[in-house]
Formats: C-alpha cells, structure tokens, sequence
C-alpha cells in the first residue's frame, strides 16, 4: 500500500476521533459555533472516508492504471460530494430551516455542484 493512502487512512482515523470526542464529551448543541464545529468535523470525516472508498473502488475497476494519486484525487472529489450532500442535509436539520423549498433550493445547488464536478477529469 503506498504511503499516500497510510497517511489517509490516519488523517480520516484521527477525524473520526476527533468527532466521537466532540459527540461524546465535548459539546453541547447550545451555540452557532459548537454545531458548525460538529458538522465541519462530521464532513471532513465522512469526505475521507468515502474518498477512500471511492479510490478502492476506482483501483479494482481500473487496474491497470498506474497513476494511483490520480485515481484518489477523482475518488477524493467525489467522495467530498457525496459528503456535502449528507452535511448539507444535517445542516438544514439542525437550525430547524427544513422545508419543502429549502430542501429544493438544496438540491438544485447539488445538481449545479454535481454538474460541475462532473465534467472535470
């Protein structure tokens, strides 16, 4: 396993930790601060995850590319999309702002993000 993904995989261990800390002992959802702190944490956790899983994916249906920073970079940017829609979501859940148009407006801003990203290599 190359060097890259070991460093990865800790820097999502060590997210991971960080919000289990943060959800067990450390806040309480009273301020704008202690939640935007909780969820920046969960989408920096959840964008490393899935971009590791996007990257395994990418290796076993591609395996013969050799470029293997390439293939991570396409699994990291998909992966942080997949957790910006999950944050995005639990954002709108968290100040109560979930309704029918929110939640619309929401969801044309990730098909814009979505198109976006699409296109790039």
């Amino acid at each position: 396993m190359l060097k890259f993904i070991k460093f990865r995989i800790a820097i999502a261990a060590i997210f991971w930790i960080f919000w289990l800390y943060l959800l067990l002992f450390a806040i309480s959802p009273d301020s704008y601060w202690e939640i935007f702190l909780f969820l920046g944490v969960l989408f920096f956790a959840l964008g490393s995850t899935f971009s590791l899983l996007f990257y395994l994916f990418n290796k076993k249906k591609y395996p013969n590319f050799t470029d293997l920073k390439v293939l991570y970079k396409k699994g990291s940017k998909w992966g942080f999309f997949v957790s910006f829609v999950i944050i995005g979501v639990a954002f709108l859940d968290a100040f109560h702002i979930m309704t029918v148009l929110n939640l619309c407006l929401f969801g044309l801003l990730c098909i814009g993000v979505f198109v976006q990203i699409k296109g790039r290599k």
